[in-house]
């Protein structure tokens, strides 16, 4: 690779093996609570929903709007995708794999096994976010070096505690350390990948509509995911308010990433 291929690369690498720093989390403090468990699924949903609706849904309008004159052509594209992101994340949930080991939740197998299946859903959901994510990067860092570390660092903060909340469920589920942090790694994975992509597959041609049509189905897996999976599951293994208190703070540490961008 050239080395003005090089350094965006290593940048986009950077930003993305950040997960693996939120993925620590379970080798300290008390992750065994349930009381965490019900945070951590709770801000995950902040994160995504904050995500979807402020940046990514936003952002894929205004690019389907640079494609078309008609005003409701966007909208329409837009909703069209988000749809299509939705049913495929219904699909997915229903194709996981109901496997899990022992831990803190006893011995309610469908418990350990909806945990585990919920962290799973997590770990796919931000890889796909993560993949465009990474292209984004990379195209940035190769047409303004500066630009792309700012950018960089800002997907790396928020990179952080996405990794923290694939690595708790999958903890819980699993009860291995080695297993969530391993998770959380490879979801952050995704992003160099979508450098490498860029580089040998669309480099310069990546079209707004294709852009727009990813991320808009993006937003649909997170929302349903976030709604449908998430939130009630962070609802029944709350202590008090975990699960507001998660979903508040899941959005306010996402909106600040995204500020600092």
């Amino acid at each position: 690779m050239e080395t003005n291929f090089l350094i965006p690369f290593l940048i986009t690498l950077f930003a993305g093996l950040s997960t693996a720093i939120g993925g620590l989390v379970v080798f300290f403090g008390n992750t065994q609570k349930l009381s965490w468990l019900s945070f951590t699924m709770s801000f995950a949903a902040g994160v995504m929903l904050y995500v979807s609706f402020v940046e990514i849904i936003p952002e894929s309008f205004f690019d389907f709007k640079d494609n078309h004159t008609n005003t409701q052509s966007p909208l329409l594209y837009v909703s069209l995708f988000f749809i299509i992101g939705a049913l495929f994340a219904l699909f997915t949930d229903k194709l996981i794999p109901e496997q899990k080991i022992n831990n803190q939740l006893g011995d309610n197998v469908n418990s350990k096994s909806k945990v585990y299946r919920s962290g799973l859903l997590i770990a796919l959901t931000l890889a796909l976010h993560n993949f465009p994510e990474g292209i984004v990067t990379f195209l940035g860092s190769v047409n303004d070096l500066s630009f792309g570390l700012v950018i960089g660092l800002a997907i790396a903060l928020h990179n952080i505690p996405e990794g923290m909340a694939i690595s708790v469920p999958i903890y819980h589920a699993t009860g291995s350390k080695k297993k969530a942090f391993l998770y959380a790694t490879l979801s952050g994975l995704t992003e160099p990948l979508g450098a490498i992509f860029c580089y040998f597959v669309i480099n310069n041609y990546l079209d707004d509509f294709l852009r727009a049509a990813i991320m808009s189905v993006v937003s649909g897996i997170m929302v349903f995911i976030s709604i449908f999976v998430l939130m009630p599951m962070s609802y029944e293994y709350r202590h008090k308010y975990e699960y507001i208190l998660g979903l508040l703070t899941g959005a306010f540490v996402i909106g600040i990433s995204i500020y600092l961008m």
